[in-house]
């Protein structure tokens, strides 16, 4: 029982109830905005998973992607005459002229995998590039709506601060009147 009376003192100690009025501002700014927030969040999952079933979809045979066995040359060459790494418009075709384990798919192999590169590109990272067509569209759709998806947020908290603020601040000349 003594134990939670120590507890108790670390609170007095810390003297939190002088934070009360902060987080309860801060409570109200969340409040204001929850709607927004919410919408904004919908949008960017609807985005998040649309843009990785996209790159899914145009990047999964992208011979950047693609790693070969050390035996295996690159490209064809004069010499060579014998298929490269690069050659093969998919990693299957690859697979099947060389066998199994001799060509591998590194990126966008999976949709979960598709989805983390999302996550970081609607971060504002680009890790990797040499896309194809349709991945370098749906790189700069992200580009252009991954500042809106982070910018929508930021505006609305700093509007609704602002409104608290005000708020609180009309109170007070009220109550010294």
């Amino acid at each position: 029982m003594a134990m939670v009376f120590r507890v108790f003192r670390i609170f007095r100690i810390l003297q939190l109830e002088d934070f009360l009025v902060g987080f309860r501002k801060v409570d109200n700014v969340f409040r204001a905005s929850m709607d927004v927030l919410k919408a904004t969040g919908l949008m960017a999952l609807i985005i998040w998973v649309g843009c990785g079933a996209l790159f899914f979809i145009f990047e999964q045979s992208n011979p950047n992607w693609r790693e070969c066995d050390e035996s295996i040359p690159l490209r064809s060459s004069i010499e060579n005459l014998e298929p490269g790494c690069y050659d093969f418009d998919t990693t299957a075709e690859c697979v099947e002229y060389y066998g199994l384990g001799m060509c591998v798919q590194t990126s966008f192999t999976n949709m979960p995998d598709s989805l983390y590169y999302v996550a970081v590109f609607l971060g504002g990272e680009w890790g990797l590039v040499d896309f194809t067509w349709g991945g370098r569209f749906v790189c700069m759709f992200l580009c252009v709506i991954g500042i809106a998806l982070y910018a929508i947020p930021v505006g609305t908290l700093f509007d609704s601060f602002g409104a608290v603020l005000g708020m609180s601040d009309d109170d007070d000349e009220d109550d010294e009147s």
